[in-house]
């Protein structure tokens, strides 16, 4: 399923029943096991669909809590640890015994909403039960730390309610069946197999590179820290560390240019400090690289990059913007089509710029790893 809110699936499937969504918070709140509350929701979109549910649509949420193994000052696995590092032996008179106490506890939610479509709600969206109940979710999050001064609580996306969600219905006569499970890491990332002697290089060429300040691993460092926010449904942070990634990106290679062009570091330091952003994408990187720099040109890499990352970002941090997940891979979008650009761009004026073309193109510690051992038995390859 996609993460943004938007279509997935097969069309809308209604009828006289209510969906119901269940899965694990990503985060706990501190309320009571049992606790439940109703959000009048919008209008349904056929008046037929009023004569078959009692009252108006509405979002139902129910809460549990269940205990699991960690108490608040002792990790469950603590002794273990301790016995694998150092044959740390347990006894009755443990001193790690002081650590118990207060049981934590995970936080089991369910969502039930009429099986009908809603006012606004697209026929084409087969998730749009799912998607409703998460708008409401996080209406009753926002609410819930502001009314409690609660700093922790905050919007849930879908990627985070992973491995799955248990999807049911519930009939008029309170009847509950099971409709399956829906596995939510839709865009969870394949680790590569490598042997310990390719780990080993990586890893001495990584630890070289950063160490020494090599360029393009700190946008290397804040594109991961954005793909990871991503991932965790930090929908605002991700979006503003793309855009750092995107200004370390082109000021950086702006310096490697300039060097090409035998300019002094000094010089180069002094420029930076005080250059403008804008100045840069729309005059400095253009007379180097070429190419359509036009930033209102959304047709193009540029100008896609300008609206959909650039003034996403101000408009996120200057106008209190707070986003979606579908903001946040339109951001990343356009931040790969940036970098793909660049890289366009260099191969066109390599001749000219061996410098920077060779820091950014071949350089080995920015290669994502390529597997370089057998995979086991039973391995199936997409």
């Amino acid at each position: 399923m996609t993460s943004s809110g938007g279509p997935i699936g097969n069309p809308a499937e209604t009828g006289p029943f209510l969906y119901t969504h269940t899965f694990r918070l990503p985060l706990v709140l501190g309320i009571r096991s049992g606790f439940e509350v109703t959000l009048g929701a919008a209008p349904y979109a056929s008046t037929s669909d009023a004569a078959i549910f009692p009252g108006p649509p509405s979002v139902r949420i129910r809460f549990i809590n269940r205990n699991i193994d960690d108490h608040k000052f002792l990790p469950a696995n603590l002794a273990g640890a301790l016995a694998e590092f150092y044959g740390r032996e347990s006894s009755l008179a443990d001193t790690l015994g002081a650590g118990k106490g207060i049981q934590l506890y995970e936080q089991w939610v369910s969502l039930e909403t009429p099986a009908a479509l809603l006012s606004g709600e697209n026929a084409a969206d087969g998730a749009y039960a799912l998607h409703r109940g998460l708008a409401y979710l996080n209406l009753f999050l926002a609410a819930y730390g502001l009314a409690r001064w609660d700093n922790s609580m905050r919007p849930i996306s879908a990627r985070e309610l992973r491995p799955v969600i248990m999807i049911g219905r519930l009939n008029l006569e309170n009847h509950w069946e099971e409709d399956g499970l829906m596995l939510m890491h839709p865009d969870a990332k394949e680790r590569v197999p490598l042997s310990v002697a390719a780990i080993e290089t990586r890893m001495s060429n990584a630890i070289d590179s950063i160490l020494h300040q090599k360029p393009f691993v700190s946008t290397f460092q804040w594109q991961a820290r954005a793909e990871r926010r991503k991932y965790e449904g930090d929908s605002a942070d991700a979006i503003v560390s793309f855009q750092v990634a995107a200004e370390t990106l082109l000021y950086e290679l702006w310096a490697l240019l300039l060097r090409d062009k035998g300019i002094a570091e000094a010089e180069i330091d002094d420029r930076r400090a005080n250059l403008p952003f804008a100045s840069l994408v729309k005059r400095e990187l253009a007379q180097h690289l070429g190419g359509s720099w036009d930033v209102t040109d959304t047709n193009r890499p540029v100008g896609h990059y300008w609206t959909n990352l650039y003034l996403l970002r101000n408009k996120v941090t200057h106008g209190g913007y707070l986003p979606h997940d579908g903001d946040t891979e339109a951001a990343e979008r356009a931040f790969l089509g940036l970098d793909e650009f660049l890289n366009d761009r260099l191969n066109a004026v390599s001749g000219s710029y061996p410098g920077a073309s060779a820091a950014k193109l071949t350089a080995s510690y920015l290669e994502p790893p390529v597997s370089d051992v057998e995979p086991p038995p039973g391995t199936v390859h997409p």
